[in-house]
């Protein structure tokens, strides 16, 4: 890799192990390296490391997998072209956004020059860095058009990118979606896998079909605006379906294994088909887009189930790790095991859950916390065990769509409330006196009730426990940000400390300094 800034580090000074691993990834990628994996905590500076290196290249992209992540990116690094979804730019010349706008079906108007999409991605194809949402880059690299490989892909939160490329990668296929779009065709009557997937190639040409159609009428030009923009969302999604099954049914024939769950929505019967793993995909969707791929994650863990679930072979990577400067005193993990909530057990150990909780409300009147409950089941039990005084500080959602609305009213109510959520064990900054209390309440294995999942698992154990260990070392790091941070945590599955002792070998030397034993 050549230098392509005179001043490739972003800040004055290097905190601890940042030069040592800018300067051990370069030499990677100067030995044939085709990936380098780095493995450091929050606080190490992942970010000045991936910019670094991203300078040095002739040419980068840096992806990120949550919108805040972007934003702190450009507003430290200004050298850095943000380039988001069509959905986020208006459209000029219609009462929509640009991923449904009349342009998608080759209408264009004087009023388009002014395009901020279009801007936006002029400049993020001229500069030399680009940033991007895993999603945009995954569907304008590999089906749109326009960007070309670059010497180097930065994955920022890497161990998210096997779950993101499955979500690009599967396909569902529902009655509903299929009435919408105007396709008289139907799931069959009965949730046969092999009459499922029979439905799938089935399908694949009567989308296209119907898509040609479309492509006449809103040639014309005669639709009422609002019908034209409604017919040009369906043209996307049958664009979009089609390939995915393309990928379904040929990669089938290849050997790759996929399952497919059936079930039913709002609209009807539906049918959403998963490879078992995207092993198989991540070489051509994602690698093949830049000579050099750099990996960050606070949790890698294990770096060969890591490296084996995105189809990267040993020798292509170099794994490089760094070691937390945080002291572990100001960031212990309390083991107590109050209750076992496996399925066989939950109903009878959930009080046993809930009064450990009240006490833990009491011992920390005071202080701002998060409680990780891992199912909306688990949350509504101890939001209804708590007595009204305590229930009063609890603020909490009840579907993903209250999410984000929940975590604005504990950033920014001053009382100490305490976060209660099912689905906030990544992406938090609850830095200082935003939380200085955590629980997690359960070992957060992945839902076997999902084919994919119990598939992958029959195919891969080690991938089980692995994915479970992240899960508890992303929820443990919500709360500590910085060296001066402080805050306790506690682990209240009785299951816990044996299972925290089997994986010694996965966990991070320091996340288990941190922990006390019971």
């Amino acid at each position: 890799m050549r230098s392509g800034s005179p001043s490739p580090f972003p800040f004055a000074r290097y905190r601890a192990g940042q030069r040592e691993v800018i300067d051990a990834a370069r030499a990677a990628f100067d030995e044939g390296r085709k990936v380098v994996v780095v493995e450091a905590p929050t606080g190490a500076g992942k970010s000045a490391i991936a910019v670094t290196l991203a300078r040095q290249a002739a040419s980068a992209y840096l992806l990120t997998a949550q919108k805040v992540l972007q934003h702190q990116y450009q507003r430290d690094f200004d050298d850095l072209a943000l380039m988001k979804g069509r959905a986020n730019y208006p459209c000029e010349v219609a009462p929509t956004h640009a991923a449904a706008a009349p342009c998608l079906a080759g209408r264009t108007f004087p009023e388009c020059d002014a395009c901020q999409y279009f801007r936006a991605k002029d400049r993020a194809l001229a500069a030399p860095r680009a940033l991007m949402n895993y999603a945009y880059f995954l569907h304008e690299l590999n089906y749109a058009g326009g960007f070309r490989p670059r010497e180097l892909l930065v994955l920022d939160e890497a161990h998210n990118a096997e779950t993101l490329l499955m979500g690009f990668v599967q396909v569902s296929v529902g009655d509903g979606q299929l009435e919408r779009a105007g396709v008289d065709l139907r799931l069959p009557g009965y949730p046969d896998p092999e009459a499922l997937f029979d439905f799938a190639d089935d399908v694949r040409p009567r989308l296209a079909a119907r898509a040609r159609e479309l492509d006449a009428v809103l040639g014309v030009g005669a639709l009422p605006p609002d019908v034209e923009l409604e017919q040009l969302r369906v043209r996307q999604w049958l664009d979009g379906q089609a390939a995915r099954l393309r990928w379904l049914v040929d990669t089938r024939d290849d050997g790759v294994e996929w399952v497919v769950e059936h079930r039913r929505d709002e609209r009807g019967p539906l049918a959403t088909f998963k490879p078992v793993s995207v092993a198989p995909f991540a070489r051509e969707l994602l690698f093949d887009h830049a000579d050099h791929a750099l990996l960050l994650s606070a949790t890698v863990l294990d770096p060969e189930t890591f490296l084996r679930g995105l189809g990267v072979e040993p020798e292509e990577a170099a794994v490089l790790q760094v070691a937390s400067t945080f002291p572990p005193e100001r960031r212990p993990l309390i083991a107590r095991p109050v209750a076992r909530l496996t399925r066989h057990h939950l109903d009878k150990d959930l009080p046993k859950l809930t009064a450990e909780i009240t006490d833990l409300f009491v011992d920390h009147e005071t202080e701002k916390g998060v409680v990780h409950a891992h199912s909306y089941k688990i949350a509504s039990a101890i939001l209804q065990a708590l007595p009204p005084d305590l229930r009063r500080r609890v603020v909490t959602h009840f579907d993903a769509a209250g999410r984000e609305a929940a975590l604005e009213a504990h950033l920014t109510r001053p009382e100490p409330t305490v976060l209660l959520s099912p689905s906030m064990t990544e992406g938090l900054d609850l830095a200082g006196d935003l939380a200085r209390w955590q629980v997690i309440c359960k070992l957060p294995f992945p839902y076997l009730g999902d084919p994919q999942v119990a598939a992958r698992r029959a195919q891969d154990p080690g991938w089980y426990e692995w994915r479970t260990c992240l899960t508890i070392v992303q929820a443990y790091g919500r709360a500590v940000r910085s060296e001066d941070d402080h805050a306790v945590t506690y682990l209240l599955d009785a299951d816990a400390p044996a299972f925290l002792k089997r994986q010694r070998h996965r966990l991070p030397p320091w996340f288990l300094e941190a922990v006390r034993w019971p």
